[in-house]
C-alpha cells in the first residue's frame, strides 16, 4: 500500500513535467525558466532512485522515478536551446538598432519591423519619465488601494473626474504606460504595483501587441502568465484580467485565451469589449470595472446611482418611436 501511495504521488508530480516541457518548447525563450530549479528537482529524483537501489527495492515505483527523471532532464536541454533563441533575438535586435540609427525614417505602420524597434525605444524613454513621476506620487499613496495597470485605454482614463462622478471611496491609482507591450512590463512592476501594496489590481495589456499581424498568441499568453505569477508572489492583491479593447479577430482570439488564463491562475476576468459599442466608451469601460472596485456589497445608494446613470444615457439617445429598446442595452451593469 505504501508503495502504491508513493507511486501515485510521483505520477501526480510527473504529469506536470510534460506540460511544463511542452510550454517551454513553445515559448522558445529561457526567460521564464530556472536552471537551478530544474537541477534541484533532478538531484531530488536521483536521491530517491539511489535510496531505492540502496535498499534493493526494484519495483514499479523505481520505474516511475526513472520516467520522471527523464522528463525533467529534458527541460535542461530545452533550457539551453531556448537560451540560444534568446541570444539570437538579442543579436537581431542590436543589428536592427544599428541599421536604424543612421536612418531618418518616420515610423507609423505597425506592419514594419522598424516600427517595433523604434516604438520600443520610444516606450522605454516614455516609461522612464513616467516612472520618475510615479515614484514621486507613490510617496503620498495609501496602502490597500485599487491600481489600474495597463496600456493606452487605461492610460487615457481621467480618474479625477471618474472617481468624483461615480463616488469612488476606495483609494484609486492609475499606473498605466502608453504604448506599453508585454515584453516591457517586468521593468515597471516594482514602481507601478509592488510599492503600492494594493488590495486589487486591474491589468489591461495587449492592445498594442495585437497591432503586429505576426503576433504569436501562445508566446504572449506565456509572458502574461508569468506576469500574473510575479504579481501573485509579490503582492496579496486580487487580480482582475481586463479584456483587450478591440473588435479585431486577433483581439477576439486573444481575449478568449485571456479568459481561460484568468480562470487557470485564480484571477477574475472582465469582458469590457461591450464598451466599444457604447456612445460613451470611456465611461462604459470604467462602469464595467467599477462594480469590482468596491470593497463592500452593492447597497441602496449604489443601486440608485446606477438608475440615474442609466437614465442619463437614455436621454442622450433620441427615440423617434421606431428605436428599439436595445439601443440602451449598453448601460446594463455586470453583477457580482
Amino acid at each position: 500500500m505504501a508503495e502504491l501511495l508513493e507511486s501515485t504521488m510521483l505520477i501526480c508530480f510527473g504529469l506536470s513535467w510534460p506540460m511544463n516541457l511542452t510550454k517551454n518548447i513553445k515559448a522558445k525563450s529561457a526567460k521564464n525558466m530556472s536552471l537551478q530549479f530544474i537541477l534541484l528537482i533532478i538531484f531530488g529524483y536521483i536521491a530517491g532512485i539511489s535510496a531505492k537501489i540502496y535498499n534493493h527495492k526494484f519495483n514499479y515505483v523505481l520505474v516511475v522515478y526513472l520516467l520522471n527523471l527523464v522528463v525533467v532532464s529534458a527541460n535542461v536541454i530545452v533550457y539551453f536551446i531556448n537560451r540560444r533563441y534568446d541570444k539570437e533575438n538579442r543579436a537581431s535586435k542590436k543589428e536592427l538598432c544599428k541599421e536604424l540609427s543612421g536612418q531618418k525614417t518616420s515610423f507609423h505602420a505597425p506592419k514594419e519591423p522598424a516600427y517595433s524597434s523604434a516604438a520600443s525605444h520610444s516606450v522605454n524613454n516614455q516609461g522612464d519619465d513616467e516612472m520618475a513621476t510615479y515614484r514621486e506620487l507613490n510617496s503620498i499613496t495609501e496602502a490597500g488601494g485599487v491600481v489600474l495597470f495597463g496600456s493606452n485605454s487605461f492610460a487615457s482614463l481621467p480618474l479625477g473626474e471618474l472617481t468624483q462622478a461615480f463616488r469612488i471611496t476606495e483609494p484609486l491609482y492609475n499606473r498605466s504606460i502608453k504604448d506599453i507591450r508585454i515584453e516591457h512590463i517586468e521593468n515597471y512592476l516594482k514602481v507601478c504595483l509592488y510599492d503600492l501594496n494594493p488590495r486589487k489590481i486591474f491589468v489591461n495589456i495587449g492592445e498594442v501587441d495585437i497591432l503586429d499581424e505576426n503576433m504569436d498568441i501562445e508566446n504572449f499568453i506565456s509572458k502574461y502568465e508569468w506576469l500574473l505569477y510575479m504579481i501573485h508572489t509579490k503582492t496579496e492583491a486580487s487580480i482582475y484580467v481586463v479584456s483587450v479593447m478591440s473588435n479585431s479577430p486577433l483581439a477576439l482570439k486573444l481575449n478568449q485565451r485571456l479568459e481561460k488564463l484568468a480562470a487557470q491562475t485564480g484571477c477574475k476576468y472582465i469582458d469590457t469589449t461591450g464598451a466599444l459599442e457604447s456612445k460613451r466608451p470611456t465611461l462604459r469601460l470604467f462602469e464595467l470595472m467599477k462594480v469590482h472596485m468596491r470593497n463592500h456589497p452593492i447597497n441602496f445608494a449604489d443601486a440608485m446611482e446606477v438608475g440615474q446613470l442609466s437614465n442619463r444615457e437614455k436621454e442622450q439617445v433620441p427615440n423617434d418611436g421606431n428605436s428599439s429598446p436595445e439601443l440602451n442595452r449598453d448601460m446594463v451593469y455586470a453583477k457580482h
